[in-house]
């Protein structure tokens, strides 16, 4: 079968299934936290084991990332940042709350669209906008606060939103680099992101034991080959191969897993603010794909006609 629905399959699989993988990464990133190991420092330790496993084929692949240019290296930046910052917010803040601050990145990824591809906002994509400003609103206001993050962990994770919409138009942009470069360099940027932010915010006073790595070693075994390297490989693989903000649609799968396995897994609780909050934010994501949809089997049809 060929044509746009079957090119389409198997990237809009790999970033649902994803989607998926990052819903339940704080699963092993809480479970890190244990005697003669800080929290604070389970983000960097993910990350680390694959970013030295990938540094000598970075080196040797070295020609390949130079010619890769800014596009590469902004890709790469910018996702690695997300991937810290969202690893660090999991670990000390509201799971839930955390994952749909982040999913407003349809909003970012619309905008730089426009900016950096030059995409037109059609209707649908303001209503979107709109919609997410709202879930924002109602996430935060609902909860009495204020309609904005509330903590520090909350700030990382509406943060690490802002550089996957980075991330996805770079990658987009960057559609001559090979997922190789794309996936290794990030792996390292996002290993040095967590260690700054140890640094940075006083985490390093406490540094992990022999002891308690040794007793943590298998989760973090466990979350670097079956969360980080998995996720981050299928996501940025699709991404590369569809618009940045049908990408950031397709994640949106990660609100339902992150939001329904805290509740279950982690006993948050499911407040009327994380239900309107993330209905309305939601709703954005469902205009968004379906006017794009719309958009292009008109731009399909009218190709076929020429």
């Amino acid at each position: 079968m060929n044509g746009p629905s079957s090119s389409a399959l198997f990237p809009s699989l790999a970033v649902a299934a994803s989607a998926v993988f990052w819903g339940t990464t704080w699963i092993p990133l809480r479970e890190i936290d244990r005697p003669g190991v800080p929290a604070e420092w389970s983000g960097f330790l993910i990350y680390l084991v694959p970013a030295l496993l990938v540094l000598p084929m970075i080196l040797i692949r070295r020609r390949q990332v130079l010619a890769g240019g800014m596009p590469l290296l902004v890709a790469a930046v910018a996702v690695g940042a997300c991937n810290g910052l969202f690893a660090i917010s999991m670990v000390f803040g509201e799971i839930g709350m955390v994952i749909l601050l982040f999913y407003l990145n349809p909003i970012w990824a619309t905008v730089l669209e426009r900016i950096v591809i030059g995409t037109p906002i059609a209707w649908f994509r303001w209503a979107g906008i709109g919609l997410g400003l709202l879930g924002l609103v109602a996430l935060q206001g609902l909860a009495g606060r204020w309609p904005f993050p509330a903590n520090s962990a909350e700030w990382m994770g509406l943060l690490a939103g802002v550089c996957w919409a980075v991330g996805l138009v770079a990658t987009n942009v960057a559609r001559n680099a090979s997922m190789i470069e794309k996936t290794f360099l990030q792996f390292v940027v996002a290993a040095l992101t967590a260690a700054l932010l140890v640094f940075l915010l006083g985490w390093a006073d406490e540094w992990p034991t022999v002891e308690g790595l040794t007793a943590g070693m298998p989760w973090i075994l466990a979350a670097a080959a079956f969360w980080v390297v998995p996720a981050m490989g299928l996501s940025l693989w699709g991404a590369s191969r569809m618009s940045p903000a049908r990408a950031s649609m397709l994640l949106m799968l990660e609100v339902l897993v992150g939001v329904g396995s805290a509740a279950w897994l982690a006993g948050e609780e499911l407040g009327i603010n994380k239900i309107v909050g993330g209905a309305l934010i939601l709703s954005a994501s469902l205009v968004e794909a379906w006017g794009s949809a719309k958009a292009d089997g008109r731009a399909a049809a009218a190709k076929a006609a020429e």
